[in-house]
C-alpha cells in the first residue's frame, strides 16, 4: 500500500496477512465492534483508513460496511441514516465540509456511536458537530506503516479530541530529540512505535532497504512526526518533522500557526509552509481559502496572528487560493504548495 504523499512522493509499505488480521483486530477491541455494528465507508478503499480501520476490522469480527461510491459532504449524513451505520471514519477536512453544508435538525437522527477521525479540528468545530449530529468522534494517530492506530483516544475514559490519545493495546511509543534520546514529559519529540515487522507493523518499504533501514531501526518505527505527551498522558501532534519551519534560530510549528488561522472566522482552510529567506533561513507563508461570502485582507489576517502568537511564529506572507491541493483523501500535499510557492 503507498503511503499519501504529503511531503514527497508516495512509498510502497508492504503489508502482510498477519499484518491486515493485526490492524483489524487493534481498531475492533479498541471500539468493541460487533455482530452487529455497520462501518460506514466513504474513505477511498486504496487507503490505508478505509482498509486498516474499516474494512478488516468488521472482517474480523464479522460486522458490516455500508461502502459509498465517493465522499458527499451533502449527502453524508442522509446516506448514513439511510443504511443505518453505527461506525464511521473521517479525517479533518471532510469534517469542516460536512459542518459547511445547510443545518438540518433530521440529521442527528444518525445511529452513529463513534467516528473515528484523525488531524485535529478547532474547539468550535468539535463542540459544533457534537451539537449538530451527536455523533461522538474519537481522534487517533496511525500511519500505513503502523497498520493498527498505535495511538487512540479511549472509548469509555476521558476523551480528549484535541490530543491523539494514548498508546493502543500492542503499541509502545517513545518521544525522542534529534539524536534518538527521550524528551522529558512536556516536551517535543519524534514519535517511535514499537512493534513487530510483518505483524504489528510494516516489515519495510517495497524495493527501498534504504527508506526501510533508515525508518525501522532496533525494532522501532521512526514516524518522522512530533508530538509531546501532557501532564495527563495524553499525546499531542505537533507537526510532521518535515514541515518543521527553522526561522531565525527558532523551530515553529506549520499547525500551531495553521490551528490560529483556522479560529478566523472567515477562515476556511489553510496550511502553512516554511519558504527560503536570506537573512532568516525560512519565512513563514500561509495559503489560505476564505468561507464563501466572507472577505479578510492579508493584513488582517497578520494581525489576527500577531495578537494570539510570539512574534516569531508571526507569517510574513499570505497568499489566497480557492482551494489547496489534496490527496485523495483529503491531506494537504505541502511539497506541492512549496514547489508553488516558493519564488
Amino acid at each position: 500500500m503507498y503511503t499519501s504523499g504529503t511531503t514527497a512522493r508516495p512509498k510502497g509499505v508492504r503489508v502482510t496477512n498477519a499484518n491486515y488480521i493485526y490492524a483489524g483486530e487493534t481498531v475492533a477491541r479498541a471500539i468493541r465492534l460487533g455482530p452487529d455494528d455497520r462501518h460506514y465507508v466513504v474513505l477511498p478503499l486504496f487507503h490505508a483508513n478505509a482498509q486498516y480501520y474499516s474494512t478488516l476490522s468488521a472482517l474480523v469480527t464479522g460486522a458490516s460496511l455500508a461502502v459509498m461510491a465517493r465522499f458527499s459532504a451533502s449527502r453524508y449524513f442522509e446516506r448514513c441514516i439511510a443504511h443505518g451505520c453505527t461506525v464511521a471514519s473521517l479525517f479533518a477536512a471532510p469534517i469542516r465540509m460536512i459542518l459547511a453544508q445547510e443545518h438540518r435538525p433530521e440529521h442527528r437522527e444518525n445511529q452513529l456511536r463513534v467516528v473515528l477521525t484523525a488531524q485535529n479540528n478547532t474547539v468550535a468545530q468539535l463542540a459544533e458537530w457534537a451539537e449538530r449530529f451527536g455523533a461522538p468522534l474519537l481522534q487517533l494517530y496511525g500511519m500505513t506503516e503502523t497498520m493498527g492506530p498505535p495511538l487512540m483516544n479511549p472509548l469509555d475514559d476521558q476523551r480528549d479530541n484535541q490530543s491523539i490519545g494514548m498508546p493502543a493495546l500492542g503499541y509502545e511509543i517513545r518521544l525522542v530529540d534529534e539524536h534518538g534520546a527521550d524528551v522529558e514529559p512536556g516536551q517535543v519529540g519524534q514519535i517511535l512505535v514499537r512493534g513487530i515487522p510483518g505483524w504489528s507493523i510494516t516489515p519495510g518499504y517495497y524495493r527501498n532497504p534504504e527508506a526501510t533501514a533508515a525508518t525501522i531501526r532496533d525494532g522501532w518505527l521512526w514516524t518522522g512526526d512530533n508530538a509531546y505527551q501532557d501532564a495527563n498522558g495524553y499525546y499531542h501532534f505537533v507537526d510532521r518533522a518535515k514541515d518543521m519551519i527553522k526561522r531565525a534560530g527558532e523551530n515553529v510549528a506549520a499547525s500551531e500557526v495553521e490551528a490560529v488561522l483556522l479560529q478566523h472566522p472567515a477562515v476556511f482552510d489553510c496550511a502553512v509552509i516554511g519558504v527560503p529567506d536570506p537573512l532568516r533561513d525560512e519565512a513563514i507563508k500561509a495559503f489560505v481559502v476564505l468561507r464563501p461570502g466572507t472577505t479578510a485582507d492579508v493584513d488582517e489576517l497578520i494581525a489576527w496572528c500577531r495578537e494570539r502568537l510570539a512574534r516569531f511564529r508571526v507569517p510574513e506572507q499570505i497568499e489566497f487560493r480557492s482551494e489547496l491541493p489534496r490527496t485523495a483523501v483529503g491531506k494537504i500535499q505541502k511539497h506541492i504548495l512549496r514547489q508553488q510557492g516558493t519564488p
